[in-house]
C-alpha cells in the first residue's frame, strides 16, 4: 500500500475520521499507534515482528540510560540493519550472488533505524526525556507517513507533537491537503514520467553512445528530486491533518552556489542527521584542517554507504566529500567564495559535482558508469547531430512531441513555482483565500499528466 492508491486513501480517510471525531489522548494514542502497525502489516506481515522486537529493545535500553544500555541499544540497531542491508556486499564472492535476493528486507529499514539511533544519542545526551509511554514511542519510530521513506525526525519535536497535536482547522486542511497534491505532482507526473526515459537510457547501455547519456543524467538529476521530495512532501502533508508539524525536507537545492548550501538544501533530514550524530562526534570543523578534512570523508563515505551495498554509492558520497573538502580550503570563511567571479565559478562546480555524482548514483555498477563516461562524447564533433540524436533517442522514442509536453510543462511548472517560493513557505496562506486555482491546476496536472504505471519511489530501497 503506497501514499498513490485508492486503497492508502481509504485507510487515511477512515483514520483521520476517527483521529478527529474528538476522542480522548488515550484513544488517539491508541488510533496512531493501531494504524501505524496496520500499515506494517499492509506491507509486510514480517516486519511488524522485526519493529516490535528492535523498537522494544531500544525502549528498554533507553529507559535504562547508561551507557552500556546505549551501546546494547546502538549495536542491536546497526546490527540489523548491516544483517539486512550489507551481508553481500559485505562477505564479497563467500556469498550467493543472489543471497540478497532472499533476505526480505524490512521497507524503511535505514530510516527507522536512524529514528532509534537519534533518539538513544539524544536520552544518553539528556537533551530528551525517555518515552515511558511503549505505545508513544512506537508510534514515533514507526508513524505510517514517515515509514518507507522519512523525512528521519528526531524525537524532541515528534513525541510531544504526538502528545498534542494541533486541532484541525480549515486552514491546517487546506496547507495539508495542497501540500499532498503537489508531492503528489512531483511524483506521479514529473518523477514517474521521467523513469520510463531514464530507465530506458541506462537498459542496455552498452548499445548507446552520445549525448543520450548527459540528458539521461540531467533528466534523473530531475527525476530524483521529484521522486523524493514529492514524497516528502506528501507524508509533511498527511503529517499536518494529524496536526502534527514537520520540518521541510527539501529547500530548492538545485539553485544551490555551494556544495554546504547543497546539503542545507537537500534531504535536510538526513544530512542534518549524520551533521549531528556522525561529523560532530568525530570532532566537527573544530580542529586542524587535516582532522577537519577527515571528518568531511567519514561523514559523506558513510553517508554513500547508508544509501546502499554498492561501489558507486561509497563513489558518489566520496565526491562530495571531496568536493566539500576542497571548498572549505579554498574558501576559509563560512559564506564561502566572496568575489561575483568565484561565486559563479564556484557555482559552476557545484552544479557538475552534483550532477557528475548522480551518474554514480543511478549506475548499476562502476563499470556501467565508466563505460558511459568514455562514450558520453562519442560524436560530440558534430554538435548538431550529436545533440540532435541524443534528444530524439530519449525524448521522442515513443510518444513523439506527445511525450515532451506531458514531461516538460509540468516539470516547468513545478521547478518555476518552487523558484519563487525559494524563500518563503508556499503553504501558509489564509483558509479565506483558499489557491482554487492551485487546486485545478494540479488536479488537471495530476489526470491528464499523470504517468500510466506507478514507478517504485527511489528511496524506497534505502
Amino acid at each position: 500500500m503506497d501514499f498513490f492508491s485508492l486503497k492508502f486513501l481509504a485507510f487515511l480517510s477512515l483514520t483521520l475520521l476517527l483521529f478527529h471525531l474528538k476522542p480522548t489522548r488515550g484513544l488517539r494514542k491508541w488510533l496512531l499507534f493501531a494504524a501505524s502497525l496496520l500499515f506494517y502489516v499492509f506491507l509486510s506481515k514480517w516486519c511488524v515482528v522485526y519493529l516490535v522486537i528492535t523498537t522494544g529493545i531500544v525502549y528498554l535500553c533507553a529507559l535504562k540510560n547508561t551507557k552500556a544500555s546505549f551501546l546494547a541499544g546502538v549495536l542491536v540497531s546497526l546490527l540489523s540493519l548491516l544483517f539486512f542491508k550489507y551481508t553481500p556486499f559485505i562477505c564479497g564472492s563467500f556469498v550467493d550472488a543472489d543471497w540478497s535476493l532472499k533476505l526480505l528486507v524490512p521497507l524503511g529499514i535505514s530510516f527507522y533505524t536512524f529514528r532509534l539511533i537519534s533518539y538513544l544519542a539524544d536520552v544518553s545526551r539528556g537533551s530528551v526525556e525517555a518515552e515511558k509511554d511503549p505505545f508513544y514511542f512506537f508510534t514515533y519510530a514507526a508513524f505510517f507517513p514517515l515509514v518507507i521513506c522519512g523525512p528521519i525526525q528526531r524525537a524532541g519535536s515528534f513525541l510531544p507533537a504526538l502528545r498534542e497535536p494541533n486541532e484541525l482547522t480549515l486552514d491546517r486542511f487546506d496547507r495539508g491537503v495542497r501540500q499532498i497534491l503537489w508531492g503528489l505532482v512531483k511524483k506521479a507526473v514529473v518523477a514517474d514520467n521521467l523513469a520510463v526515459l531514464v530507465n530506458n537510457a541506462f537498459a542496455d547501455c552498452e548499445t548507446k553512445s552520445g549525448f543520450v547519456f548527459i540528458l539521461a543524467v540531467l533528466l534523473y538529476s530531475l527525476q530524483i528530486y521529484c521522486d523524493f521530495s514529492g514524497y516528502s512532501d506528501m507524508a509533511i502533508g498527511v503529517a499536518r491533518l494529524f496536526g502534527i508539524d514537520l520540518e521541510e525536507n527539501f529547500r530548492v537545492p538545485y539553485v544551490s552556489a555551494t556544495i554546504k548550501e547543497f546539503w542545507s538544501r537537500w534531504h535536510i533530514s538526513l544530512s542534518t542527521w549524520f551533521r549531528d550524530y556522525v561529523y560532530f562526534p568525530l570532532g566537527g570543523g573544530r580542529c586542524g584542517k587535516l582532522r577537519r578534512s577527515f571528518n568531511i570523508m567519514v561523514t559523506f563515505l558513510l553517508s554513500g554507504l547508508w544509501h546502499g551495498a554498492n561501489w558507486t554509492f561509497i563513489v558518489w558520497g566520496g565526491l562530495h566529500g571531496l568536493g566539500l573538502v576542497a571548498e572549505k580550503l579554498l574558501f576559509p570563511a563560512k559564506e564561502g567564495p566572496k568575489s561575483k567571479a568565484a561565486k559563479f565559478i564556484w557555482a559552476l562546480c557545484t552544479a557538475f559535482l552534483v550532477l557528475f555524482g548522480w551518474l554514480f548514483f543511478r549506475a548499476e555498477s562502476i563499470q556501467q558508469a565508466a563505460y558511459i563516461m568514455r562514450n558520453a562524447f562519442v560524436g560530440a564533433s558534430s554538435p548538431l547531430a550529436y545533440f540532435r540524436e541524443g534528444f530524439v533517442s530519449i525524448m521522442l522514442g515513443e510518444a513523439g512531441i506527445v511525450n515532451v509536453l506531458r514531461i516538460c510543462v509540468p516539470a516547468l511548472i513545478v521547478f518555476i513555482s518552487e523558484y519563487f517560493y525559494r524563500d518563503r513557505d508556499p503553504w501558509t496562506s489564509s483558509a479565506k483565500k483558499a489557491p482554487v486555482v492551485f487546486y485545478i491546476v494540479t488536479l488537471i496536472l495530476i489526470f491528464l499528466c499523470k504517468a500510466g504505471e506507478s514507478q517504485e519511489l527511489i528511496y524506497g530501497k534505502f
